[in-house]
């Protein structure tokens, strides 16, 4: 498969937003004490330092998590703290937030928004250099020898909120934007996935990989109509001299083709590109592979994981894992682009897998048209909720 090999390949070189038209909106039920949460989690004063970052859909975040009593709140991708701050105002009985994210940039951010919070609202509050994909470990050392007492009970509620973050992007150095001139890193944290020195960059795979594995990557992780022609083109101007930034890539890489049918506003030729080495540089379907079981086992029973996806791979590995959890493991859609890893029974001879909950949104749920012109980033956000079964 196309996205295995890309994969591999990936791991090998580092040995490392738009609603869909009808998605129904989130009831509006909680609207008031969604809105009721967002103040009480920004104190007064703070709107001028306030983190250059909006929670996405997280009048819907808070309306998922309305029915639950929490104790502990997991936020596996924690960025600048606006979720778990909002959570945490929502639900006074909770007893501990654990927060993780590769950034330390955000996680300063967080620690500085929420430490407030925890002090006056006395809940326990750990923040932890983490991939979402590792949350087993770290609770699991949250008790260790010499550190801090383990949160009392496993986590009630779990967000990922996946890919990057406005504060990201915006920074050029992290060379995550085709529209700011930038390095070609694009680590969403100093020394990739693995966290060390060093670590996989874009620069790396588009000035070492041959054309073959440029136009497998670009067709599996980014979903490319043109990745032929877009590896050509990258192996063509990287003839005359490595291409060190966004804007040598962005020219390299030129105009691919007509928009498709249908499509309202064509996106900038380079985008699906930045996306595929995003991806690679970060492994997030890897991480994504082994956060969905990871958070599903960690979530206390009756409680409920959220996900919020921005393109379409990582909305149909949620979906799948979400219905193989639930009992009914999906058809195999067959096709390069399908994360076969997340199905499971599709032997007739195997057992069919653990019924381990229920999938809380029938589809997945959209910004408003509110939300959407407001942070036009939100355009592309599905959250899909599911429900741990009760023990």
């Amino acid at each position: 498969m196309a996205l295995a090999a890309a994969r591999r390949a990936a791991a090998a070189a580092n040995t490392h937003r738009r609603g869909r038209r009808g998605a129904p909106r989130w009831p509006p039920a909680s609207a008031a004490r969604a809105r009721s949460s967002r103040a009480a989690a920004t104190p007064p004063g703070a709107a001028e330092s306030a983190p250059p970052h909006i929670p996405v859909l997280l009048d819907a975040v808070l309306e998922a998590f309305a029915p639950l009593r929490l104790a502990t709140y997991l936020d596996g991708t924690l960025g600048a703290g606006g979720h778990a701050a909002a959570v945490a105002a929502a639900h006074p009985e909770l007893e501990a937030v654990v927060g993780l994210d590769v950034d330390a940039g955000a996680r300063a951010l967080a620690a500085a928004r929420l430490s407030p919070l925890a002090s006056a609202s006395g809940f326990r509050l750990d923040i932890v250099d983490a991939n979402f994909r590792d949350m087993g470990r770290v609770l699991a050392e949250l008790g260790a020898a010499g550190g801090p007492p383990a949160p009392a009970a496993p986590p009630s509620a779990i967000l990922l909120d996946l890919g990057f973050s406005s504060m990201q992007v915006d920074a050029p150095e992290r060379g995550l934007s085709f529209a700011r001139d930038g390095p070609l890193d694009m680590r969403l944290a100093a020394g990739g996935p693995g966290g060390g020195a060093g670590g996989l960059t874009a620069n790396d795979i588009v000035n070492t990989w041959t054309e073959s594995a440029l136009a497998a990557l670009f067709r599996a992780a980014g979903e490319e109509r043109h990745a032929g022609l877009a590896a050509r083109r990258i192996v063509a101007a990287r003839a005359g001299g490595r291409l060190e930034s966004t804007r040598a890539l962005v020219a390299a890489v030129g105009a691919l083709g007509p928009p498709s049918r249908g499509k309202a506003k064509a996106l900038h030729p380079a985008t699906r590109v930045f996306q595929a080495l995003r991806i690679a540089v970060n492994d997030e379907l890897g991480a994504l592979e082994q956060g969905l079981p990871a958070a599903l086992e960690a979530l206390a029973p009756g409680g409920r994981l959220a996900v919020i996806s921005f393109h379409s791979l990582e909305d149909r590995a949620v979906k799948r894992a979400f219905l193989t959890a639930a009992g009914r493991p999906p058809p195999d859609e067959g096709g390069d682009r399908v994360q076969r890893w997340l199905a499971a029974a599709r032997d007739a001879e195997e057992a069919p897998p653990p019924v381990l909950g229920r999938i809380v949104t029938r589809r997945p749920v959209a910004p408003t048209a509110a939300e959407a012109a407001s942070n036009p980033r939100a355009r592309s956000a599905k959250l899909r909720v599911f429900e741990k079964a009760r023990a």
